[in-house]
């Protein structure tokens, strides 16, 4: 049985003395991942920024997962977390950005047939990234495999998980995100926790 409590209190334990450097994996996070959106205002109406912004979303989001997952299994590990760790993913840049690829089709296609199909294939594969990171020779196809395999019986667990964190999320809204910089730490903290307890 997964405690819900015992995963926070690992994130909360594993985050001390090393808040500074998880808050700096945030901010640069969010900053690289907020690129596609700058260009955007740039010029909206620009047939070359439409095409461009998704191709440079999909290059950003895969490997910079893969590198912020990494870190945080460094953490819960305490193997010696390090800021470089969040550059991790782009080792493996093509499988990165093919994983995000794959999962945001599935995921979209089971959204378009039904909502409710989109949601639990959006859970089966949440872990793809958690695993690439500790397995960066695993295949895509074994990667999604691997994913639907420990999230069996798990899926409720990671939703209610995922749902004691909305009074979080609204600080969040309410600060304007500036409870981000203590929210987000916290919570990836706390879902690295929950892939580590489910993977074996």
């Amino acid at each position: 049985m997964i405690l819900r409590s015992e995963l926070k209190q690992n994130a909360k334990d594993q985050l001390k003395n090393n808040w500074g450097l998880a808050i700096g994996i945030i901010i640069v996070c969010t900053l690289i991942s907020g690129i596609p959106n700058l260009l955007a205002e740039i010029d909206s109406e620009s047939f070359a920024i439409s095409i461009i912004i998704p191709i440079i979303t999909l290059v950003i989001t895969g490997p910079l997962t893969i590198g912020q997952c990494k870190f945080f299994i460094n953490l819960a590990n305490r193997s010696n977390p390090k800021f470089s760790d969040l550059w991790y993913g782009f080792n493996n840049m093509l499988r990165a950005i093919g994983v995000t690829l794959l999962v945001g089709v599935i995921v979209f296609i089971g959204s378009i047939l039904f909502i409710i199909p989109g949601i639990i294939l959006a859970f089966m594969y949440s872990q793809v990234y958690y695993i690439m990171a500790e397995n960066p020779e695993m295949s895509i196809m074994n990667c999604l495999k691997e994913s639907s395999r420990i999230m069996k019986g798990h899926k409720m667990d990671l939703f209610i998980l995922e749902l004691s964190f909305l009074g979080w999320g609204i600080l969040m809204v309410i600060t304007l995100g500036i409870a981000g910089l203590y929210v987000l730490p916290y919570y990836n903290a706390t879902l690295t926790n929950f892939y580590l307890e489910i993977k074996d």
